[in-house]
C-alpha cells in the first residue's frame, strides 16, 4: 500500500476507468452522430454538446492514467457523471427510440455507480 492509502488494486481500477474514459471520449468526439443514433436522437441536435462531453471524458482519462493518486480523478469523474445525468434527462425528452435510449442511459448510470462506489472506497482509505 502506498503512502496515500491506495494499493495496486486501486491503481488498476483507476487505470481501467481511465481507459474507459478515453474510449467514451473518443467516441463522443469522433462520432457524435453515431452516439445520437444509438440514443434515438435526431442527428445534429446535440453534436456540439456531445463533443464537449467527449473532451471532458478524455481529460478524465488522461488524468487517471497520468497521476499516481486516483482519488482526485475519480471524484472528477463522479462530478462528470452528474453532468451526464442532467444531459441524459434533457435528451430523454427528444428520443425517438426509448428502448435504445434506455440501454445507453443504463450503461451511463452503471458507469456512474461504479465511479461513485470507487470514490467512496478511496475516501474511506484516506
Amino acid at each position: 500500500m502506498s503512502s496515500n492509502g491506495e494499493n495496486v488494486l486501486d491503481r488498476t481500477a483507476a487505470r481501467g476507468l481511465g481507459l474507459l474514459s478515453l474510449g467514451i471520449g473518443m467516441t463522443e468526439v469522433a462520432a457524435p452522430d453515431k452516439v445520437q443514433d444509438w440514443m434515438g436522437l435526431p442527428r445534429g441536435t446535440g453534436t456540439g454538446v456531445l463533443r464537449i462531453l467527449g473532451v471532458r471524458e478524455l481529460m478524465h482519462g488522461i488524468d487517471l492514467l497520468m497521476h499516481q493518486r486516483a482519488r482526485p480523478g475519480v471524484r472528477g469523474r463522479v462530478m462528470g457523471d452528474v453532468l451526464d445525468t442532467v444531459a441524459l434527462g434533457m435528451a430523454a425528452t427528444r428520443t425517438r427510440n426509448l428502448k435504445s435510449f434506455g440501454i445507453v442511459a443504463g450503461l451511463v448510470m452503471g458507469i456512474g455507480l461504479a465511479d461513485m462506489l470507487f470514490a467512496k472506497r478511496l475516501k474511506r482509505k484516506t
